[in-house]
């Protein structure tokens, strides 16, 4: 759960070094318990209220996009607000519902699966208790409110369409008499902003992107992630001038970047291998962790992550860094690559891996 968390944590247009990247495992690794449940220790279960929040809405997002990955088998796993912004951008219109609260707040996540089905998730975390997760999740209404209310920011074509979700996790803590519990809903919704049929070509393009752009971050190619998040500027909703003049401004500066990005991914100091059959490539890291905790009855004294994506990949989008057109329109291979999210974890180790595009690995030693 740990990778999914750092993995959906991670800013897909973001600059500049993220602490999310690894913040999951420097901060949640020894916040559980040696249960074979869900449990926080009592240590974390006495922070202060906005801390708690924080890792409540942490576990909110991971727990549950964890089972869900599985069960519906998802391949493009985008946050809600960017999705929104690059369609914003594809149908040029100046925005189209981004508020960050209430009923038009976007949802967490907008995932396709394997079988071209879309899926709309909003997220809801906490550790007061299953009452309390249930209120996060809200009600249908009239009105609906909260998590429900969220999730109904956006709506599919029909054949295209596949669950609407509202996820609430109820944290356990250390000796409590109940366990952790995940709640999953989906009420009938009535939702304000439409995708038609005819721009889902565009909802494509914009999950895909979240995905490389977000695992390029994770292996350490910072300006080819910015490149493949924001094709057209320096924003996702960046959109081509009207004037010649701001346009030329436009195309230079992305042709500048374009440069850099080339550069950084032939670079041979961040070309490092980090999977045993030399396939994937990108960062290694190895920390001691601040104290020892128990995994399977063992002491665990530090953890070494290795994030990495695939080298071909690398190899072909080093050629043509930013591609403004729609990625499924274009000649590159690596666009077919991306596939399902899946995590496998065995004792001490886990491994996360987005077909064979990108891979995060855990291992405690």
């Amino acid at each position: 759960m740990l990778l999914v968390i750092g993995y959906l944590t991670t800013p897909t247009t973001a600059t500049g070094v993220s602490l999310s990247e690894f913040w999951a495992w420097v901060r949640y690794l020894a916040a559980l318990t040696s249960d074979t449940d869900l449990r926080l220790n009592s240590s974390f279960a006495d922070l202060d209220p906005h801390q708690k929040t924080i890792l409540s809405d942490d576990f909110g997002m991971g727990a549950p996009m964890l089972w869900l990955a599985e069960r519906l088998s998802l391949e493009d796993v985008c946050d809600g607000r960017y999705f929104m912004e690059r369609l914003a951008a594809g149908l040029s219109v100046t925005s189209a519902n981004t508020s960050r609260r209430g009923p038009n707040k976007t949802p967490d996540f907008v995932a396709r699966d394997a079988s071209g089905l879309w899926h709309v998730v909003e997220c809801k975390g906490t550790q007061s208790g299953d009452t309390f997760s249930k209120t996060q999740i809200g009600d249908a209404g009239p009105p609906a409110v909260n998590g429900v209310a969220q999730k109904r920011s956006i709506v599919f074509p029909p054949g295209y369409t596949g669950q609407r979700l509202v996820s609430g996790l109820s944290i356990a803590v250390q000796g409590s008499a109940h366990g952790s519990r995940l709640r999953i809903v989906d009420p009938e919704p009535k939702e304000p902003f439409r995708i038609t049929e005819s721009s889902l070509k565009l909802a494509t393009d914009a999950a895909a992107r979240a995905v490389v752009a977000r695992a390029l971050r994770l292996a350490g190619f910072e300006i080819a992630s910015q490149a493949m998040a924001s094709p057209l500027g320096d924003r996702p909703s960046a959109k081509r001038a009207k004037t010649p003049r701001v346009e030329r401004e436009r195309a230079r500066r992305v042709a500048e970047r374009d440069g850099l990005a080339r550069a950084e991914l032939t670079n041979p100091d961040l070309l490092r291998g980090v999977s045993d059959d030399g396939r994937f490539v990108g960062r290694k890291l190895l920390f001691d962790l601040p104290r020892p905790i128990e995994v399977d009855g063992q002491k665990v004294l530090r953890a070494e992550i290795r994030q990495g994506v695939n080298k071909e990949i690398l190899t072909e989008l080093a050629e043509e860094p930013t591609i403004e057109d729609l990625l499924q329109a274009s000649d590159a291979e690596w666009v077919k690559k991306r596939g399902r999210t899946t995590v496998v974890a065995d004792g001490r180790h886990a491994t996360f891996r987005i077909g064979d595009l990108f891979m995060s690995e855990i291992k405690l030693t």
